[in-house]
């Protein structure tokens, strides 16, 4: 077993030769020398890698890697045991899904709270398809052939891990998919929240603003019996989601480059109606104007529903899609006030709000 390292433990030949043979890419040489190259992931320590070999090494062992670990923080640590658990399970299918990027150690220690993922470095074939500082200040429109690829992983993900025996047990359900009474629990959480947000912002608050969520909250606690409760009981029409799926997620190949689009960063898998990581990619982070811009919003959800029937999904209509699409921008409208009693910047949560509580005005108030 391959010991996982801390961010103060320094990154050697030795402890890479070792996780590469036990992963199969290294069964002759040896790595001779490493140089490390600092990443600004705000989530995780993270390192790009460049690899030299001895003379006795295979021509194709990997010459760039990606070495991510945890940090410091208890949020960190669980995010961390999480993301390893899913690269885990990943490397138990085959064939491996193509929009995963290739892992070659995936190690959590329980005892001391440290990860190591090691992963194949494709920074110098691909791009996202926009940057986080793009996307918070409203430019998150990629160009069309970025996003079609990015709908087109997604998609292929979640058909991957459609409705799979993993889904509840490797991976259970959020925090509030476990049942009728933690779905209570969720909305109490969320009142909770709402009632810190006011206490801090309501003297300035919009009043606009403050009618949706007092209109959002007559209509949450009906959510499960109306939409969730017994379709997550029997686990159908419910997937993998990524959790945190904002454009800034994927990896697309560069002009000129045939490879596949990646999705990356999985601290936050669990099962999941499939619409969540769709208002990550679109609600969130557009404004009206551009999700209503050339009907793009649309667009982009029937590419992802005709790509989920490709992937062999079945008994999932459109319709069910949109139904879900409502449900989902319901639960995410409170982000937003999390992210506010979290403590993130006003600059990121208030414009992420304004776009959630318009979409969710289009969707849930307005007949979709």
């Amino acid at each position: 077993m391959i010991e996982p390292l801390a961010t103060t433990d320094p990154i050697t030949p030795p402890w890479l030769t070792a996780a590469l043979r036990a992963a199969g890419a290294l069964p002759t040489g040896a790595v001779q020398a490493v140089e490390a190259h600092g990443n600004d992931a705000f989530n995780s320590a993270a390192t790009h890698l460049t690899l030299t070999y001895s003379a006795d090494a295979p021509a194709d062992a990997p010459h760039s890697l990606f070495l991510k670990r945890n940090l410091a923080a208890e949020w960190a640590t669980e995010a961390a045991r999480d993301e390893a658990r899913f690269y885990q399970a990943v490397a138990r299918l085959d064939p491996r899904p193509p929009m995963i990027a290739p892992c070659y150690l995936a190690a959590f220690d329980e005892q001391r709270g440290v990860s190591s993922l090691l992963l194949a470095d494709v920074s110098a074939t691909h791009v996202a398809p926009v940057t986080r500082d793009e996307q918070i200040r409203g430019d998150g429109v990629p160009d069309q052939r970025a996003l079609d690829l990015a709908i087109d992983a997604l998609a292929a993900f979640h058909a991957c891990w459609w409705e799979r025996p993993e889904l509840g047990e490797v991976f259970p359900g959020g925090g509030w998919y476990g049942g009728a009474e933690q779905f209570a629990a969720h909305v109490e959480r969320r009142r909770g929240e709402w009632a810190r947000f006011i206490a801090a912002e309501g003297d300035w608050f919009p009043a606009d603003l403050r009618a949706v969520y007092e209109d959002a909250f007559t209509r949450l606690p009906h959510a499960w019996a109306a939409a969730f409760g017994a379709r997550l009981a029997q686990r159908r029409a419910v997937t993998l989601g990524h959790g945190d799926c904002y454009l800034t997620q994927f990896l697309v190949p560069r002009a000129g480059v045939s490879a596949p689009t990646y999705l990356v960063d999985f601290q936050g898998v669990t099962a999941d109606c499939p619409a969540f990581d769709l208002t990550h990619m679109f609600a969130a982070m557009w404004s009206r104007e551009q999700r209503q811009e050339d009907d793009r919003e649309q667009r982009c959800l029937r590419r992802y529903h005709a790509g989920l029937l490709a992937g062999g999904v079945r008994d999932y209509a459109w319709d069910d899609l949109l139904a879900d699409y409502r449900a989902l921008l319901a639960i995410m409208l409170f982000y937003p006030v999390w992210d506010e009693t979290n403590g993130s910047a006003q600059s990121y949560w208030l414009p992420k709000m304004r776009r959630l509580v318009a979409a969710y005005q289009d969707h849930c108030l307005n007949d979709g």
